[in-house]
């Protein structure tokens, strides 16, 4: 090839990339059937995720989080889930990086991407090109999902004044407010939440009035923003609750907008929503987030609270988690709720089974076993994969695919140590009669204590007053059944 065919040849190529490019890019989320919306939520996109769950609401599109590269946990449910729902259209809300856009264009579908500078400049140039959208007001919120439930019921468009990648508010409004402000003419505008005074100040500078809805805590402030739509004539007739813990609520408004359902956010963790709930004639309680001895390996303690839990069985609401049962720790288990909000909540654990294979005898619990075992490569039953490697005589590395890697070392016959190097410690101590405790440290503070007995050809893990029996098979590996007897996780040998 000569070299001006050369030059040619490039242009073609570098003209070819432009039409990709220019063909990615959409302007806003609009209605249509068959599409999914993957938002980013961390780095400088961190809540995002809460002005464009407002969309996704009154679009009946379901709203996944992600980060700039998709975590494998995610990526490898997609397609599945493309396949099984016929999706025809993934829209990319933020900066994802490149390579995770050619992944998505793998799927075979129309995939289009929401981009800009910052979060001000994404959110505005969503709601000047959406046609359905009310332009006559706004809610600002420095970084509270909340905001999304009501804006979805309003049908105004949320915007985020958190800035420097957290959940905390700018001191000011920032330009491509106060611009979209003035050429709508806008009058009034909601706040949800606390907002610096300095950035109403800029608000009321420019002639608009502010509502107010605000409470001393998360709690009061999902009562406040419950009641402001219930007296827009929302909300009185339903009988169930979402109940989210910040992080995960705006991949849930969606369900919850869908289902008619109130919303509760308890960031802090903390009992007393009851007396609400039953005067508001709520009876279904749907939580986001895992209880503690839904985890195998539990580092920070993001779990429902055993206080919740009581408060809420006391009072005889009907109690259902939006999660997977079981999950390896915190981080896997927030991915399960970003994979189920794509999900029709009743099909969830449609296909739980009685185990039924002939266990073989295994004198090691689950995650010790498999550093002597000959398998290096493992899978659980949430699509995470697991690589074993040996580095000595006493030492292993046990790297899942969507967490950091632990290492376990073996001190003596009786004494496993595991670290994340992180601050995250687990030591595995035999204490005899068939019997491991696993004792759980932070920065070498004891926080919690699993124990684990072999009895005959299974091993019983205890968490709290939770009980789990685990079976070994020599073909497929293990299986985690509840008290029925049936499987509700299993960690399988490729």
């Amino acid at each position: 090839m000569n070299k001006k065919n050369i030059i040619i040849a490039g242009i073609i190529i570098v003209a070819f990339a432009l039409i990709c490019m220019l063909n990615l890019y959409t302007d806003s989320i609009d209605d249509e059937d068959d599409c999914l919306v993957i938002s980013l939520c961390t780095g400088n996109m961190r809540s995002i995720e809460s002005g464009v769950s407002v969309y996704c609401a009154r679009y009946h599109m379901p709203l996944v989080l992600s980060d700039k590269t998709i975590p494998d946990q995610i990526m490898n449910w997609l397609p599945g889930y493309v396949k099984e729902n016929n999706i025809k259209k993934i829209i990319i809300i933020g900066p994802i990086d490149a390579s995770e856009i050619i992944k998505l264009e793998s799927l075979g579908i129309n995939i289009k991407q929401v981009n800009d500078n910052n979060i001000a400049s994404i959110l505005t140039k969503m709601a000047r090109n959406n046609k359905d959208i009310k332009h006559d007001s706004v809610i600002f919120t420095a970084s509270d999902p909340l905001a999304a439930h009501l804006g979805s019921y309003m049908n105004l468009p949320v915007f985020i004044t958190a800035n420097n990648s957290s959940y905390n508010s700018a001191d000011h409004l920032a330009d491509e407010y106060r611009e979209y402000l003035k050429d709508y003419n806008i009058q009034s505008v909601v706040i949800v939440g606390s907002l610096p005074e300095s950035l109403k100040d800029d608000i009321k500078r420019l002639n608009i009035s502010i509502d107010e809805i605000t409470g001393h805590d998360t709690l009061e402030l999902s009562y406040n923003v419950n009641n402001k739509i219930k007296e827009m004539g929302y909300l009185n007739k339903s009988s169930s609750a979402y109940y989210g813990f910040y992080g995960e609520v705006a991949s849930i408004i969606p369900i919850a907008y869908n289902k008619n359902a109130m919303v509760i956010e308890d960031s802090s963790n903390m009992a007393g929503a009851s007396n609400y709930l039953k005067e508001n004639n709520i009876t279904d309680i749907y939580f986001s987030r895992n209880l503690k001895s839904d985890y195998i390996l539990m580092e920070e303690e993001d779990y429902i609270s055993d206080s919740i839990i009581k408060e809420l069985q006391d009072n005889n609401f009907n109690i259902k988690t939006f999660t997977k049962q079981r999950t390896l720790d915190e981080a896997t288990g927030l991915y399960d709720v970003r994979i189920t909000s794509a999900q029709i909540m009743e099909n969830i654990n449609q296909n739980m089974q009685k185990y039924d294979k002939t266990p073989q005898k295994c004198d090691m619990p689950p995650l010790i076993s498999m550093l002597n075992n000959n398998t290096t490569t493992w899978q659980d039953s949430n699509n995470i994969t697991c690589n074993i490697t040996q580095n000595n005589t006493t030492t292993y590395t046990m790297k899942w695919s969507t967490i950091h890697p632990y290492t376990f070392t073996k001190i003596n016959d009786t004494y496993i140590h595991a670290t994340t190097n992180t601050g995250y410690e687990y030591d595995w101590i035999y204490t005899g009669n068939n019997t491991y405790n696993c004792i759980y440290k932070l920065n070498n503070t004891q926080y919690h204590t699993t124990r684990w007995t072999q009895q005959d050809n299974k091993w019983i893990e205890t968490q709290d007053n939770t009980t789990y029996t685990w079976y070994y098979n020599n073909e497929t590996g293990w299986s985690c059944c509840d008290e029925n007897n049936t499987i509700i996780y299993e960690i399988i040998k490729k």
